[in-house]
């Protein structure tokens, strides 16, 4: 089995776990490699970010990570930001993309079989790509 990238959410609660149902509806077991924290108001960074670590540590197979948050600046993101800062000392390739919508799920868990900085492309587009006018 090739190692493939892993994938974290770290989100206001409840779109998370929204996401991963979502998502599961759509692509079925390919949440199986996806690890989401929904962060409440009362979540502290200092208490959030090591288990966020913890999960990118999990799901890394060699590839890196992807870390999907919400609203860059909000508390989420700075607790995703601060994860990856400690996973990347400790040697793991990741990186954070803010902004995260159904369609950059959906590319990142497609494409996730290629390396980080491809599956980062790919699933930045597909969030840019999803945003359309409709009417």
């Amino acid at each position: 089995l090739a190692a493939m990238t892993g994938i974290v959410i770290v989100v206001h609660a409840p779109l998370g776990s929204a996401m991963r149902e979502s998502v599961a509806h759509v692509l079925g077991d390919a949440t199986e490699a996806l690890a989401v924290h929904d962060i409440h108001p009362e979540d502290l960074p200092d208490d959030a970010a090591p288990r966020v670590l913890a999960d990118i540590l999990r799901v890394d197979q060699g590839q890196g990570v992807l870390v999907l948050t919400d609203l860059i600046g909000a508390t989420p993101a700075n607790i995703a930001k601060r994860a990856v800062a400690d996973a990347q000392a400790q040697g793991i390739q990741c990186c954070v993309l803010a902004g995260l919508n159904t369609p950059m799920l959906l590319r990142a868990l497609t494409y996730r079989n290629l390396s980080l900085a491809e599956t980062r492309e790919k699933a930045l587009a597909g969030g840019v790509q999803g945003c359309l006018r409709v009417d």
